[in-house]
């Protein structure tokens, strides 16, 4: 079972949601799957990308017009109208930024499985890796985290629809509909660079796994057939610390197609989980402040909370992921330097040496298109970010029912 085989299902469902548009083919003399081109996809991928971009610029224009009609609404109605509105259109542009990138990077999503097989093939000779239980573990771990986030949206969305039925006169059904499938289909998408930073993670701990086990220098007596073969030991050693060496370095080039490859989703839709986790805090700071404690207040100031878990869940999974696999390079280069060697073998020295500085210049980090990079840093930025927005929202609507007050006052 290779790579591809094992996540054959999540590919399936990918080529639905458009994110996917190379056919699944199996080799005709051997085992396996090859990625074929598929001009259908292609086609379909293409056309659906039309149609989201055609019904969203529609949308834009609608809810234009829409507006100029609702001036007697309230100003809680208002404000809540423009929140849903700013989610909608913020999802709606992450969902075409993925089918986009999803078409665009089409070649490199293609060579990130290439380099895959590469690695798993010199972690299988060269190492003696089983990677077929490898690939048996990961296909298991992928199921059942896919079965953990489809029970988490399912639960988030059934709430706030309920949640929403319960008021009288609300259109949130339509508003929940059209919201309903890019969140699934950008759901999908951050599951794949999930899976794509498992793989590389995956690949990083049997590397680690190998170091900590690796001894150049094997002590021994000095006897001629007991240093024939400590010296047929270091030699084998050696080879397995190039061999190291030579996956690492794939393994950094496979980091590099993954950011070309999800790059630009992650920037999108990272950038649309931050508008909604701030929109969605001010508007429960509003609901909060003008409830009357009801039960129905609560769950509306709940459902809105979960609302918000989903997204909240992608940033959270997404930084610890990426955050966790780069410091697995780290971690490579301790157990470098722990490595027992013969300080007066030149070879060893130059080994450790040029590992050591190919650990320093190639380092491991996910990038965001280039903006910014995704590790337990985006957290705190995030929660920086969102904190000094509400400040400013709640000033600005403290002071305009200040102003509201003092002009009925008059």
């Amino acid at each position: 079972m290779d790579t591809l085989r094992a996540l054959e299902p999540l590919h399936r469902a990918c080529q639905v949601c458009n994110l996917w548009p190379w056919r699944l083919a199996p080799p005709p003399d051997s085992e396996g799957i090859l990625l074929r081109r598929s001009r259908w996809l292609e086609l379909y991928g293409w056309t659906v990308l039309i149609a989201a971009t055609s019904f969203t610029v529609y949308g834009l224009f609608q809810e234009s017009s829409v507006e100029e009609k609702q001036d007697s609404e309230s100003t809680i109605s208002s404000i809540g109208h423009t929140v849903d509105f700013i989610q909608l259109v913020g999802m709606r542009v992450a969902h075409l930024a993925a089918l986009l990138e999803a078409l665009w990077q089409r070649q490199a999503q293609r060579g990130f499985f290439a380099e895959l097989g590469e690695i798993d093939r010199l972690l299988s000779k060269a190492l003696r890796v089983d990677v077929e239980a490898m690939r048996i573990n990961m296909r298991r771990q992928t199921s059942r985290r896919a079965v953990w986030i489809l029970w988490g949206y399912a639960v988030s969305q059934l709430l706030i629809l309920g949640a929403k039925l319960l008021s009288r006169g609300d259109r949130f059904p339509i508003y929940w509909i059209s919201y309903l499938l890019p969140l699934l289909v950008c759901g999908l998408r951050y599951f794949q660079i999930f899976n794509a930073t498992q793989l590389v993670r995956q690949r990083l701990d049997v590397l680690l796994v190998a170091l900590q086990q690796l001894q150049l220098h094997q002590k021994g007596p000095a006897v001629d057939t007991v240093l024939e073969e400590q010296e047929d030991l270091e030699e084998a050693a050696m080879d397995r610390l190039i061999a190291v060496r030579l996956v690492y370095q794939r393994v950094w080039a496979l980091v590099a197609l993954l950011n070309r490859c999800y790059g630009l989703s992650m920037l999108m839709q990272v950038g649309n989980d931050f508008l909604a986790i701030t929109s969605n805090c001010y508007w429960m700071f509003l609901n909060f402040r003008q409830s009357a404690a009801s039960p129905f207040d609560i769950l509306q100031i709940v459902a809105s909370g979960v609302w918000s878990a989903p997204h909240l869940g992608n940033v959270l999974v997404l930084s610890l992921l990426c955050d966790r696999t780069a410091q697995c390079a780290s971690r490579l280069a301790l157990c470098l330097h722990q490595v027992s060697v013969d300080l007066r073998n030149e070879s060893h020295n130059a080994l450790i040496t040029q590992f050591s500085l190919q650990l320093l210049h190639q380092r491991l980090h996910f990038s965001a298109a280039g903006f910014f990079n995704v590790d337990c840093t985006l957290l705190y930025t995030i929660v920086g970010a969102t904190t000094t927005y509400l400040i400013i929202l709640i000033q600005f609507h403290m002071s305009e029912s200040t102003i509201g007050s003092d002009s009925n006052g008059q």
